[in-house]
This record gives C-alpha cells, sequence and structure tokens, in this order.
C-alpha cells in the first residue's frame, strides 16, 4: 500500500469504511511516514470540535426519546411480530400493546410478582387463552404441566427455565403438550411477555401448598 496521506482525515474522523480501516491500520503499524503526517494532522482535527457551539436538543425532542426508550411506545417495533403471533390485525396489536400501560388492566397472577393481562386472539387462535404476563426481577413462575400446546413470545426482559435455558426480546419457547417447568424473571426490567394456551396448566407448586 502506498502512503495514506489522502485519507488519514477520514481516519481522524472516523468515516472510513471497516475494511479500509483495518488495512489503514496495519500499514500505520509499519510506516513511519505515515505515523508522522497522522500525529500532524491530529490538531487540527481535534479542533473542528471546538468550531462548533454546543446546542441543547428542544425538550419535545428529549421527552419523545424518553418516551420511546421508557414510555409505552417503546413496544411499537413488536407490533408487527405480536399481530402474526396472535393472528390479529397490526393496528390491533398496537393498541394490546398501549393498553399495557394501563394499571387497571392487569390482575394479580398465581404468585406474588407475578401479573395477568388477558387479551384477544384471531380466528387461527380460536378458543385459546391469551394473555400477556409481567414478572417483577427475580419471580418465580410456579413449577406447572401443559395440558396442551403453549407458545410463548418474550418483548422485554427475559427468564430463565429450570432447565437452564434462557428467552429474550423477540424468542419465542413452544412447549409441548404435558411439558413441565417452571422459570424464573431475570435481572433487569420486568419480564414481560405473551402467551397462548391450546389447554390448561396444572400447578404442581400451588397443589402442594408451597
Amino acid at each position: 500500500m502506498e502512503h495514506l496521506d489522502d485519507i488519514l482525515p477520514e481516519w481522524l474522523l472516523g468515516t472510513l469504511e471497516p475494511a479500509r480501516r483495518d488495512a489503514a491500520s496495519r500499514h500505520l503499524d509499519g510506516c513511519a511516514h505515515c505515523r508522522a503526517e497522522l500525529a500532524r494532522l491530529t490538531p487540527a482535527v481535534d479542533a473542528l470540535g471546538a468550531l462548533v457551539e454546543p446546542v441543547a436538543p428542544p425538550v419535545e425532542s428529549l421527552q419523545r426519546l424518553m418516551g420511546q426508550m421508557e414510555g409505552p411506545g417503546r413496544f411499537a417495533r413488536w407490533a408487527g411480530k405480536l399481530a402474526a403471533f396472535l393472528d390479529l390485525t397490526e393496528a390491533r396489536a398496537r393498541e394490546l400493546l398501549e393498553s399495557m400501560s394501563e394499571p387497571s388492566n392487569w390482575m394479580p397472577g398465581p404468585v406474588e410478582g407475578v401479573e395477568l393481562m388477558p387479551v384477544e386472539t384471531g380466528p387461527t387462535r380460536e378458543g385459546m387463552m391469551a394473555a400477556i404476563v409481567r414478572l417483577q426481577p427475580g419471580a418465580r413462575y410456579p413449577r406447572h404441566t401443559h395440558l396442551g400446546r403453549e407458545w410463548n413470545l418474550v418483548l422485554e426482559g427475559g427468564f430463565r427455565e429450570d432447565s437452564g435455558h434462557e428467552v429474550w426480546p423477540g424468542d419465542e419457547l413452544d412447549k409441548a403438550d404435558g411439558s413441565l417447568h417452571d422459570f424464573t424473571a431475570l435481572q433487569g426490567p420486568a419480564c414481560i411477555c405473551v402467551s397462548v394456551l391450546d389447554g390448561v396448566t396444572s400447578f404442581e407448586d400451588l397443589a402442594d401448598g408451597a
């Protein structure tokens, strides 16, 4: 490779494509001329930052960003996947996702730290039970047997099955008829997942009085 005089400014600005940057890095390791040129240009490029006066973003922009990160809008990216999962229109899926912010839509789950929000399903899931499940970090969903098939879609947080298998946002977990497990919400944000059951579940821990 010839000397890098023509691309050193791009190197300093961080605009080189990864492949060209890797090649340039290898060249710099063995070329004293280019290293000296890089050292000469660095102060000039660093000074460019001082020429731009910092501008505070509009308050509404920050509020909009925080709403996307922490508010109900953060779930909008799952609308398409949730629609397919429940066999609903995307518009209805978005409504369900937004409705999670209403406290009155939630009901207590089978154990402390677990809440449920029953939801509707479309024609291909007709007759099945479906709910959005919210588990606080560390909450354990009791050991149970699936008397019928169950499908799960994680929207936020994650959980670990008793087998050690972990499920994270965007992952789907399919449990066969007759399967047995329990799971615990991982540390971090509350675990929020959508569950659809074609049948019922039998809770062993609750039956034993645990």
